[in-house]
C-alpha cells in the first residue's frame, strides 16, 4: 500500500512539473506524422526529448526576463517542440535551443544539431578548416560543385584578426561523393549579423573567430545536406527554424508590446464636484440680502449753476 502511495506522489509532481496534457497531444500528432512516413533514429526517444524540453522552457526567459511559458502563446509553443521533434534533436544535447520574441516560441538549429542531421541523412565525415590572408588556396567548380584543388598554410599566416574565408568539406556515402562549401568573411559575417545576441568586435566572435568561422561554415554546409537527402518533415521543420534568420527580434518585440499594452492602462478622469447646498433664507430676508448685493446706482451728477445765476 505504501508504494502505491509513493508511486501516486511521484505521478502529480510530475504532472506538475511537465504539462502532461501538451506531451500527450504532440505525442499524439507525432504518430499520425508516422503514419505517413516521419521516421526517428534508433537511439531517439521523442517523448523523452519532449518532457526534456519542457523541463528547459521552464526556466527559459525571453529578452524583458519573463518565463516563455507565461509570455509565448500555446499554439507557438507546440509548434516549436514539435519541430524539434521532427528534426530528431533535443534541446538537452544542445542541438536546438528556443528563441522567444514577439510573444511567440521559436526552436532554432545550433551547430550540432546541424550535424546531427547531416550525418543522419549519409554524412559520413564533416571537416573545416579556415583560409588565411597569405595561404594558398585554390578551388574549381565541376557540376556545379565546387571540388577543392588546394590548400597551402603557413604557421606563420595564423592570425585571427586576417581571416580571408572558411571552408567546409563533406564525405558523403561511400566516401566516394564530396559536399564542398565555401564562405569568405563578409559573408560570414552577415551570418552572425543574423544570428541571436551577436556583438560586434566583443565575445565569443571576437575571441575565437576562427573556430566560429568553422562552425558557420559546416551549419550551412549541413543545411544543404538536409535539403537534399532529408525527408520532406524534417526538411518543412528545418525551413521554419531558418525562418528566424530574416525576422528583426527586436522589432518583433516592440511590436509585441505595443499591441499588448496599447490603451491597458486607465488614466484617472477628474471627478465632478457636488454643488454646494446653501441654506435657503426666508422671504424677507432673501429680498433684503438681494437689495445688499444689488449695489444702489450712482446719483447723476447736477450741473452747477454759474456765477451769474
Amino acid at each position: 500500500m505504501a508504494k502505491q502511495e509513493v508511486a501516486t506522489t511521484a505521478n502529480q509532481q510530475a504532472a506538475l512539473i511537465v504539462n502532461n496534457a501538451l506531451i500527450d497531444g504532440l505525442n499524439a500528432q507525432l504518430k499520425q506524422k508516422q503514419e505517413y512516413g516521419l521516421t526517428f533514429p534508433a537511439d531517439y526517444n521523442p517523448t523523452n526529448a519532449l518532457m526534456g524540453a519542457y523541463l528547459i522552457l521552464k526556466e527559459t526567459k525571453d529578452r524583458n526576463g519573463k518565463y516563455v511559458l507565461e509570455t509565448c502563446s500555446q499554439a507557438s509553443i507546440a509548434n516549436s517542440l514539435m519541430d524539434m521533434v521532427t528534426m530528431g534533436l533535443s534541446m538537452q544535447k544542445r542541438q536546438c535551443y528556443p528563441i522567444a520574441y514577439g510573444g511567440k516560441l521559436q526552436c532554432q538549429v545550433s551547430y550540432h544539431g546541424h550535424k546531427a542531421m547531416a550525418h543522419r541523412y549519409g554524412a559520413k565525415d564533416i571537416n573545416a578548416e579556415v583560409i588565411y590572408e597569405g595561404d594558398t588556396f585554390k578551388y574549381h567548380i565541376e557540376n556545379g560543385r565546387k571540388i577543392l584543388d588546394e590548400h597551402t598554410q603557413d604557421f606563420e599566416n595564423i592570425d585571427l584578426t586576417k581571416i580571408k574565408g572558411a571552408y567546409c568539406i563533406v564525405i558523403l556515402g561511400d566516401s566516394s561523393s564530396t559536399y564542398m562549401e565555401v564562405m569568405n568573411i563578409h559573408q560570414i559575417k552577415t551570418a552572425w549579423k543574423k544570428g541571436y545576441g551577436y556583438k560586434e568586435n566583443s565575445g565569443t566572435h571576437a575571441e575565437f573567430t576562427d573556430m566560429m568561422a568553422k562552425k558557420t561554415v559546416i551549419s550551412r554546409a549541413c543545411k544543404q545536406i538536409v535539403q537534399q537527402y532529408g525527408d520532406v518533415f524534417a526538411v518543412e521543420a528545418a525551413e521554419t527554424a531558418e525562418s528566424i534568420d530574416s525576422v528583426d527580434v527586436v522589432a518583433e518585440d516592440v511590436a509585441h508590446d505595443v499591441q499588448s499594452y496599447a490603451n491597458a492602462q486607465e488614466f484617472p478622469m477628474p471627478e465632478e464636484s457636488d454643488p454646494v447646498e446653501q441654506d435657503e433664507l426666508p422671504a424677507g430676508e432673501e429680498e433684503i440680502s438681494e437689495q445688499q448685493a444689488e449695489p444702489e446706482p450712482e446719483p447723476a451728477p447736477q450741473p452747477q449753476k454759474p456765477d451769474w445765476a
